[in-house]
């Protein structure tokens, strides 16, 4: 019997997997747990080890942990991008308008406000063709007003359009990801947590077809643009799955 179709092998990637579909579901702590039994049972498994240290809870190659896990079990809304490509989401609040004093009348209506800059700048880059760079923009001013709906409705459209492009972008779907770059180049993406998955999934075997369906729980947006980011940056390469 090969290693690869072993009870114990069969044991590990179905803690892994279980582990995945915990995560996703936003039950960071349940998963932690399922990834780091499977470390019990194969102590030097690659994928238990990048799916711990992807969600802060490090590990030595022994299993043990090295006690830096975060304080929560919530999770944060994973970002397709690198923190080089795009700023990660933070607290801010809304931009607050100071009260008029009592007599000062209505406030001019022709003082444009940071969040209807940053709407009018996303449908500037868009009619520009840059749906990235309108996205980004259109991101960050719903993080700041996330009640105001043609924001919403454009976000809407732009993943959709975005998403149409990386999987023309990705084709066929039946080719093969091959990871080009070095582990030491990785590491220095700082990838989050669904780059950290995909990346670990690459081995030279699976389709583009299949990554997706093995992350079908996780947004597909995402998935798709990492995926994306990896083939642009010579990150990975396809080749035929035939």
């Amino acid at each position: 019997m090969s290693p690869a179709k072993s009870p114990m092998a069969k044991t590990v990637r179905d803690l892994l997997d279980r582990g995945l579909v915990q995560y996703s579901l936003g039950q960071r702590g349940e998963a932690i747990s399922l990834w780091r039994r499977a470390l019990e049972v194969a102590p030097r498994d690659e994928r238990a080890t990048d799916y711990l240290l992807s969600v802060g809870a490090e590990t030595t190659p022994s299993g043990r942990d090295s006690v830096h896990e975060a304080v929560t079990d919530e999770v944060t809304p994973p970002d397709a991008m690198t923190a080089a490509k795009r700023a990660p989401f933070t607290d801010e609040m809304p931009a607050h308008k100071p009260e008029q004093p009592p007599g000062a009348g209505a406030p001019d209506d022709s003082v444009i406000t940071d969040v209807q800059l940053l709407f009018r700048g996303a449908q500037s880059a868009e009619k520009d063709g840059e749906l990235e760079q309108a996205l980004s923009k259109v991101e960050e001013l719903l993080r700041r007003e996330p009640t105001n709906y043609e924001a919403s409705e454009l976000a809407a459209n732009l993943r959709h359009r975005l998403a149409d492009r990386y999987r023309l972008a990705l084709q066929p779907s039946d080719a093969v990801p091959v990871l080009k770059a070095t582990d030491a180049s990785i590491l220095e993406l700082s990838l989050d947590p669904i780059g950290g998955f995909l990346i670990s999934q690459i081995d030279g075997e699976i389709t583009i077809e299949e990554l997706l369906t093995i992350l079908g729980t996780f947004d597909e947006f995402r998935v798709l643009s990492s995926l994306h980011f990896f083939l642009e940056n010579g990150i990975i390469e396809l080749r035929s799955g035939g």
